[in-house]
């Protein structure tokens, strides 16, 4: 290998920093799984067209951005894909897509796209952007791209672990690439390989990653031209692990601390690529191979693929086909908003696509029910810490970062019984961390198994009859009913619970939050006798991706903290009387209760139930009843999905729980598969139909909002984050290698924030091929987010014109948007930088 690591002067003078920070930003962040959060996996390229974006990846990612062309061939033999949706589509593409794609559609109707799809099954990808590694394995039949990701994913899981592994990497403390300097110089293993002398090549490496990864692109003879996306590939031969270190960048960079990992993780990967080149890349013949093969390397990108567009007008057809339908319903429902007094109750769910479902169901029970749509965190931005906890987890949109802390503890409040249940917890904690060590250790490990292992026994034939274990029964008995926020301020609580920050809210911010969310939810008058607001969750075993059934717009939690926060402060008596100054009159006789919807098992728990007056309880005892019978209808209307359909009453019920405890069940229920569209109106324009568990539904009253802060509110976060929920269902579908995370069986926990397939490889990225599929067809159609929005299309177009971020998804064709007349049948689609009327297209 070469001795020596000096750049020429001519390398030295490119400003790589500029080209590492721009590639840099197109790299999506991948949350932990404890807070497992919808994200788009196309986050950093939405400044970019779809297509555009289609290329890129087909160009550096190797992967597909749209189906295959069979899948929509199937689409029109079906009658899914019919002709008006193709002549539709034509005439959008023409008027969306970027001048060179648009100038290459050459077909008419749908019998000419279904003979361009038969001709785009045979295509044949376009050269891709190699790593040095992956051109070398292409030369000469070796596996050196596989044994890279291997290394460095076994590198990282050690650096990056969070208490699954017992023996810590000791160099933790040093920053990524020096961390992997100290370890990678150890460790025999590339040697043994064949990759000989590379102990000392990584002791020869400079300090600096930026100056490195110059140095390497100069060694390697990469034209200037070639470098973005040769580094962007770098980064894609390991999507999982890059976008893990995106997310911890990304984390720090909120809280205002600089973080350099993504780039030390690319020094790394060419630091792999560099080693091999300087090891086989001597020969002349296969050095002018390389030479040519990376001065293609940007030319690539920049050519139309005829197959890519045909797929993408297939694609185009396929939504036009939803759309279709969705607008005659839309169009069809156009009510005149009627006075809503005298309801029994309001309830208040997230607008999570599950909770369509049961709203109708609860709707249907009588017409003393109301149901509002709105952000499943209530506009309440906080971090909780659980009963017992040092710190806390933030209950919000990603996008958001929380101001207060609020803590858990017992209602009402004992000092005497919280403080042995905080006791009880510290020793548990601390005799199951001992038990840890114990059977992990390098002494016991291997005869802990053959002295413990009958005992497990019982563990294994309880799980496997789905039984439910003292750890449920406890969270769902009394006491974990009596556990909840305490909203009321205070400088520390260090006496019990071992955290000296700040608690609780200022009466000032609580009703700030109120007003706020009173406002966005559009309920600032007519209040029912009893407003529940409910927040909702998932309920399985032995799923690491559980927290992905979720709330999104609580991180990746449960929302019944935010729910029963918000609940405590619209009762606040203080609190109310502020609202009235600001024109929100809450009758004396309305309470507000929390509640959480299980969405696994569709049941409602309803929290703190005793604070109520004697003429309350008797409402809310009708109440659970409707409760009750929503459950039953929403259950039912679930189960086929299920392939329960056959099962109906009490027998479906005990199924669906008995599914939500079963440890080898891969789909304890469907999460946010098949949403598809995001409405933001009143609830009398969707209330008559069945949306299909498909639809976001946010409540909206265009002439409650004269300033338009709430629809701008909407529009820049909860339809972002449906559109980050849409894509990343959407990206699980058409490419679940490279945007998804394979089969749910063979997944292995990596450091108890992600995993991977078997047991090794890259960190998978997105969810498993189970949450989009059954086995025998798709459970998620790959469409598009379709926003319809009840305002003017004036209102719409001033938010876009002062958020260009949200401008970007519309006018880039990653989101579709509608505009809906208030109370009318019109309806204007966003195309070409304007709305036009449907029956104009």
């Amino acid at each position: 290998m070469n001795k020596t690591f000096e750049p020429s002067m001519d390398d030295m003078s490119l400003p790589m920093s500029d080209i590492v920070q721009s590639v840099c930003k197109r790299i999506p962040p991948l949350w932990s799984l404890k807070n497992f959060v919808a994200v788009n996996p196309f986050l950093g390229l939405s400044d970019r067209h779809f297509m555009e974006a289609a290329r890129l990846m087909q160009h550096v990612g190797h992967g597909e951005m749209l189906m295959r062309a069979d899948f929509y061939l199937n689409q029109i033999t079906s009658g899914r894909i019919q002709r008006e949706d193709v002549d539709l589509a034509l005439k959008v593409a023409r008027k969306t897509l970027p001048g060179e794609w648009s100038q290459q559609i050459n077909i008419e109707n749908l019998g000419g796209l279904n003979e361009a799809l038969q001709e785009a099954k045979h295509e044949v990808p376009l050269t891709r952007v190699l790593t040095f590694a992956e051109f070398l394995d292409a030369e000469s039949r070796s596996h050196w791209a596989a044994f890279i990701v291997e290394e460095i994913s076994k590198w990282c899981s050690a650096y990056f672990d969070q208490g699954q592994s017992s023996w810590r990497m000791p160099w933790r403390d040093l920053g990524l690439f020096a961390a992997w300097k100290e370890a990678a110089k150890l460790d025999a293993n590339p040697e043994l390989a064949g990759l000989t002398g590379f102990r000392d090549f990584v002791g020869r490496i400079p300090e600096n990653p930026l100056v490195f990864i110059q140095q390497a692109l100069g060694k390697m003879a990469v034209p200037a031209a070639s470098k973005p996306d040769f580094l962007h590939r770098q980064w894609m031969s390991l999507p999982g692990w890059s976008s893990y270190v995106q997310y911890i960048v990304r984390e720090k960079g909120m809280s205002g601390q600089v973080d350099d990992s993504l780039i030390e993780f690319l020094a790394i990967r060419l630091a792999y690529d560099l080693a091999l080149h300087e090891k086989f890349g001597r020969g002349q013949q296969l050095l002018e191979r390389w030479v040519k093969k990376t001065s293609a390397f940007h030319t690539v990108e920049e050519k139309v693929s005829p197959g890519l567009l045909i797929r993408y007008l297939a694609q185009q057809s396929l939504e036009c086909a939803y759309q279709r339908k969705l607008i005659a319903q839309l169009k069809g429902n156009s009510p005149i908003v009627t006075s809503v007094s005298g309801k029994t109750l309001q309830a208040v769910f997230c607008i999570d696509v599950r909770s369509e479902i049961f709203r109708r169901a609860l709707e249907a029970q009588s017409d003393e029910i109301e149901t509002i749509g709105f952000a499943g965190f209530f506009g309440i931005a906080m971090d909780y810490v659980k009963f017992g906890e040092t710190s806390g987890a933030a209950q919000c949109p990603v996008l958001l970062t929380p101001r207060i802390t609020v803590r858990e503890t017992l209602h009402p409040e004992d000092s005497s019984e919280e403080s042995r249940l905080l006791k009880q917890m510290k020793f548990h904690k601390a005799f199951n961390s001992a038990w840890n060590s114990f059977k992990t250790s390098a002494i016991s490990c291997f005869s802990f198994v053959e002295t413990a292992g009958l005992w497990f026994g019982v563990k294994l034939i309880r799980d496997s009859l789905a039984l439910p274990t003292s750890n449920e029964a406890s969270t769902t008995g009394v006491r974990g009913l009596r556990l909840g926020p305490k909203i009321g301020r205070e400088s520390s609580c260090t006496q019990n619970h071992d955290h000296g920050v700040p608690t609780g809210i200022d009466i000032a911010d609580q009703v700030s939050m109120a007003a706020g969310a009173l406002r966005n939810m559009g309920l600032t008058s007519d209040f029912a006798k009893v407003v529940l607001i409910c927040g909702h969750g998932s309920s399985t075993t032995n799923n690491p991706y559980g927290s992905a059934l979720d709330c999104g717009a609580c991180g990746g939690h449960a929302g019944d903290a935010n729910a029963r926060v918000a609940a405590d402060i619209l009762n606040q008596p203080e609190v109310r009387e502020a609202l009235r100054l600001q024109n929100i009159d809450i009758p004396s006789e309305t309470v507000f209760v929390a509640g959480l919807h299980n969405t696994t098992t569709d049941e409602i728990t309803i929290f703190d139930p005793d604070n109520l007056f004697v003429s309350q309880e008797a409402s809310l005892a009708k109440i659970k009843t409707w409760l009750k019978m929503a459950s039953k209808q929403a259950r039912l209307e679930r189960a086929p999905s299920l392939g329960l359909g056959a099962s109906s009453g009490s027998q479906l019920d005990e199924q669906v729980i008995t599914r939500s405890r079963d440890w080898s069940q891969v789909r304890p229920e469907w999460g946010l598969a098949g949403n598809a569209a995001f409405i933001a109106a009143p609830r009398e324009r969707t209330k008559n139909f069945n949306l299909g568990g498909r639809a976001f539904l946010h409540n909206y009253r265009a002439g409650m909002d004269p300033e338009k802060s709430t629809l701008e509110l909407i529009m820049v976060a909860p339809m972002v984050v449906a559109s980050w929920i849409n894509l990343q269902y959407y990206g699980s579908t058409v490419n679940n290698r490279l945007f998804g995370s394979g089969n749910k069986v063979l997944h292995n926990l990596v450091g108890t924030f992600g995993v991977w397939q078997g047991n090794g490889g890259d960190l998978q990225p997105g969810l498993p091929l189970q949450s989009v599929h059954d086995g025998v067809r798709w459970m998620h159609e790959p469409l598009r987010l379709n926003v319809f929005i009840e305002a003017e299309c004036d209102a719409i177009q001033s938010i876009l014109l002062k958020q260009p971020g949200v401008k970007e998804l519309i006018t880039n064709g990653w989101v579709n948007l509608f505009a809906m007349e208030a109370s009318g049948p019109r309806i204007w689609r966003y195309c070409g930088n304007q709305f036009m009327e449907e029956t104009e297209l």
